[in-house]
């Protein structure tokens, strides 16, 4: 008994210390480990990506080691295109102190910009992979994100199930 209440104390204690030292930490610091977290997680994410990629499309080992390069260097392109939108939509909202002022037809004239070049980004990636996939691998990353979407769709669809039969079985229950 006195070995459990020895061991709580001591447990509470660095516990306790662990909570007062992220206390203590300069708004720096926990930015700091904010932003070393999120590039874990991203991180994660992109494994994870790699790995449903190549299943997905069969990648071979020597396909895999040619294609993900070609798709992070298109993924740059597109990052940096929408950072651009953004910025000039910022710019947009800056110059603006009231929402009536926004310069709407201008943002418009940025969004279709930007959905231009995303499109021929896509484009030229998408006939560049030619050299490294099968006719039938570029046809499954073509239709890839509208798959993906909607099997993501199909499983919250699934999750709500139950919660829907269990509604509508209380209504018939009256």
């Amino acid at each position: 008994m006195r070995y459990i209440l020895l061991t709580t104390i001591f447990l509470t204690s660095i516990f306790a210390q662990g909570q007062m030292d992220r206390r203590n930490m300069s708004d720096a610091d926990k930015m700091e480990v904010r932003k070393q977290r999120m590039e874990q997680l991203s991180n994660q994410k992109e494994s994870t990506m790699i790995g449903v990629q190549t299943i997905y499309l069969n990648l071979t080992p020597d396909q895999a080691q040619k294609f993900f390069p070609m798709q992070n260097e298109y993924k740059e392109k597109v990052r940096n295109v929408q950072k651009k939108y953004r910025e000039k939509v910022g710019k947009l909202r800056s110059k603006a102190k009231d929402a009536s002022k926004f310069d709407v037809d201008t943002a418009i004239k940025y969004q279709l910009e930007m959905k231009d070049q995303l499109a021929k980004l896509e484009s030229d990636f998408l006939k560049n992979t030619t050299s490294v996939l099968s006719n039938e691998q570029r046809t499954k990353l073509v239709f890839q994100e509208e798959k993906m979407k909607a099997d993501m769709m199909k499983k919250r669809i699934e999750s709500k199930k139950p919660e829907m039969s269990k509604r509508n079985f209380d209504r018939k229950k009256k």
